[in-house]
């Protein structure tokens, strides 16, 4: 079923994980439609006098030729060379967005349009809406980066030919930021659901370790302020609930079980603040220029050339995003060896009985630095720009970040399922060396888990790398709502 929208303040983050992650369409309410329709009108009518000035992309050029002023037969052939300007041509990728993350875009894009601030023609808007029911194009993230998005959009818009484009419509397209707030709104969506995951997995690692419960009893939220960490510590209570009392660690568990819950509370106001961006991003309108409907003293509206393609609290909500994937990547490091060596939980070492000869286990935690270290190293913030080569006068001078930002949180992501998904390969053989139970909040999920987790014999040893992959990709699935455990985080 399509999302209807309406009015900008009525979209929300449950609207965008319909149309990026269900593959639902979108439909303009009627008052959607008759606002798109009244402010072309009214642009059109501001177009042909005078005192419409300098509009970006209609009466006068892009780029370096914005302080030109156009005479009317330039501005018609300005309009009808519009389609065969192909900014495309200058890029290529390596690295490219996933399709989740164009519907997005998609989303964003319309979602713009729909005040009739786009001063584009309700037909060109439905154009846009109607991409949802094509195959996504290939999108690349890494020439990406330039003074705003109008290289990747070319690419998003690969049948612009099909439509012929009115005045304004060409900027209307290209020069916004629908991309930050699509990637925004996928790298919020994702991280909520992959912070889940890992609360869940972090309460079977201090199960399988039997470690003390001191770290998460209850009357610690007494003397906690951060509201998220006492969320993460209220969560992990949850989890534990019906737990043994007896039988655990009778001393403190390493330094990586006690953090657990600051480290993932920091985790869990990067999603919050990520959320929060993503929803004011969808509600709002981001080109250049932008238009204005008309009011008492402007009677044909007005066109403005604000910084709306650039939205620099996308790329610095992911940038924390990726710092707290980091974070989680390397407790999981830490996990993995402390219960490979089993020593601080009176486990036998590898997890495997003394005799059994098996050799293969510590390959687990020797892969589990790769992980951490690929996560650290995309972590790296993406800060502003200090400036583009600009030889068109300057006119574009900062690049926006986001891009980098994006393809960074797309390789942290894959760190952290891969790092979860190797923790959980030790977390299932301790349970099953010690025959202690998973809690039983986690039953369903941890029954999931095992069966895709090979025996840790000597003859199947070589089988554990199958099972890795398989759960890496069970876990990577299932954060975007597909496969068997989607429902279980």
């Amino acid at each position: 079923m399509a999302v209807t929208l309406d009015r900008l303040s009525d979209i929300n983050l449950e609207d965008a994980w319909r149309v990026g992650f269900e593959h639902a369409g979108i439909s303009l309410s009627d008052g959607a439609k008759a606002r798109i329709m009244d402010c072309r009108v009214s642009f059109e009518r501001l177009l042909a006098r005078d005192r419409a000035g300098f509009v970006y992309g209609s009466t006068a050029a892009p780029g370096h030729r914005a302080k030109v002023r156009l005479s009317m037969d330039e501005q018609e052939r300005l309009v009808r060379s519009q389609n065969l300007f192909a900014p495309k041509a200058f890029g290529w990728g390596h690295k490219w967005a996933p399709g989740h993350a164009l519907r997005l875009v998609i989303l964003a894009c319309v979602a713009s349009f729909i005040e009739g601030h786009g001063r584009i023609r309700l037909h060109t808007v439905e154009w846009v809406a109607s991409l949802l029911s094509r195959p996504m194009p290939k999108v690349p993230l890494d020439t990406a980066t330039g003074p705003g998005e109008v290289i990747p959009l070319s690419w998003l818009y690969t049948e612009l030919s099909e439509i012929d484009l009115a005045a304004g419509e060409f900027m209307a397209l290209y020069n916004g930021s629908p991309c930050a707030t699509g990637f925004i709104a996928d790298a919020a969506l994702t991280g909520a659901r992959r912070l889940r995951l890992a609360e869940r997995i972090s309460a079977l690692a201090i199960e399988a370790a039997a470690a003390s419960l001191d770290a998460y009893d209850p009357a610690l939220e007494k003397i906690i302020a951060d509201p998220y960490q006492r969320g993460v510590l209220r969560r992990l209570i949850e989890y534990l609930a019906g737990v043994p009392q007896s039988g655990r660690l009778s001393h403190q568990a390493p330094v990586s079980w006690r953090i657990i819950p600051t480290i993932l509370a920091t985790a869990a106001r990067a999603v919050r603040d990520a959320e929060e961006v993503a929803t004011h991003s969808l509600q709002s309108v981001s080109y250049n220029p932008v238009y204005l409907p008309p009011d008492r003293d402007h009677p044909d509206g007005r066109a403005i050339s604000p910084g709306g393609f650039h939205n620099q609290q996308a790329s610095r909500a992911i940038d924390v995003l990726n710092a707290t994937g980091a974070d989680i990547c390397a407790l999981a490091t830490k996990h993995t060896s402390r219960l490979l060596d089993g020593a601080p939980f009176g486990l036998p070492l590898l997890l495997v009985d003394k005799d059994s000869g098996v050799i293969g286990p510590e390959f687990l935690a020797w892969s589990q630095p790769g992980h951490a270290e690929r996560a650290r190293l995309a972590a790296t913030p993406a800060v502003l720009s200090i400036g583009v080569e600009d030889p068109g006068g300057g006119q574009s001078d900062v690049a926006v970040p986001v891009f980098l930002a994006y393809e960074r949180y797309m390789d942290v992501s894959d760190a952290v399922d891969a790092a979860l998904a190797t923790l959980c390969m030790v977390i299932v053989q301790a349970f099953r060396i010690s025959r202690r139970l998973p809690p039983p909040k986690l039953n369903e999920l941890y029954g999931a888990i095992d069966d895709l987790v090979a025996p840790f014999e000597l003859d199947k040893i070589s089988q554990l790398g199958e099972s890795l992959r398989k759960l890496k990709i069970g876990f990577s699935d299932a954060v975007i709502g597909q496969g068997k455990l989607a429902a279980l985080i």
